[in-house]
């Protein structure tokens, strides 16, 4: 099995060297051990433990890991305090970071978690990829040169607002996520405008009429332009329009509140 995530689909490629270098920040030494997997590689694997000797190691054949589309890979621990050591939780921390970076942990699969596995499932599942492309050499065949998938790093976030969940395809920028504009105003149902003559866009709440300009001499929001759309800074966003913003681990999402001095306003002017 290979080790060289130069194998791996040009968005994988892009994460993989912020994940290693913020788990570092964080005093989490990480190595890279398995990336793509051949048929031959994971029929073997898929045999250990079953019509081979060893313990099982994978559940499912070929194609269906995300490793034989290299959407995938595993890591283990450098620090020379055992590869797999997690008494001090150290593959949930290392999780932590990935998960910020738009991976999924296997560390989270329930039934049977896969602490040191990471893949990136914005192309769908393994069956999603079977049905569309039938094999890896036609999937590969659409990727992008990793140059032009360095340059804006797209990454699926889940996002809430009032018990309801979206998933936009937004723009990580050292940490930082850049939306549509118009896809978090249907996330706070916010009506949106545009003035082409002063170039302001406005969003105005629909249930209190309140109506923010954005991008204007007030509030100048730092913003990504690519592919025709403007993808504003969501934190800086949020925080203009009166919310805060925190993580939902039980449902995975980046959710919206209104700030404490916000509901407390509302609630005078609905007296």
């Amino acid at each position: 099995m290979s080790r060289d995530i130069k194998l791996l689909h040009p968005e994988v490629q892009a994460i993989i060297p912020k994940f290693l270098d913020e788990c570092k920040k964080q005093g989490l030494i990480v190595k890279v051990t398995d990336t793509l997997r051949t048929k031959e590689e994971q029929d073997k694997l898929y045999a250990q433990g079953r019509t081979e000797a060893g313990n099982i190691v994978t559940w499912v054949k070929y194609p269906y890991s995300n490793h034989n589309w290299g959407m995938a890979f595993d890591i283990c621990r450098n620090d020379g305090k055992g590869a797999y050591n997690d008494s001090d939780s150290w593959f949930k921390k290392v999780g932590q970071v990935g998960k910020k970076l738009g991976l999924e942990w296997g560390g989270d699969w329930k039934g049977t978690p896969d602490k040191p596995h990471f893949e990136l499932t914005k192309y769908g599942t393994t069956n999603t990829l079977v049905n569309k492309f039938g094999v890896f050499e036609n999937f590969k065949k659409t990727w992008k040169p990793v140059e032009e998938v360095k340059k804006y790093m797209f990454v699926n976030r889940n996002y809430s607002y009032n018990n309801k969940i979206k998933s936009f395809n937004v723009i990580n920028e050292n940490g930082e996520n850049y939306v549509k504009i118009r896809d978090l105003a249907d996330l706070l149902n916010k009506k949106i405008s545009y003035d082409a003559n002063t170039k302001i866009t406005n969003l105005e709440d629909i249930i209190e009429n309140i109506q923010v300009s954005v991008h204007n001499k007030n509030h100048i929001i730092k913003s990504i332009k690519c592919n025709g759309f403007n993808y504003m800074n969501a934190r800086e966003l949020a925080n203009i329009l009166g919310f805060e913003t925190g993580f939902n681990e039980t449902n995975q999402s980046i959710f919206f509140k209104l700030k404490k001095s916000i509901i407390d306003k509302l609630k005078l002017f609905k007296k």
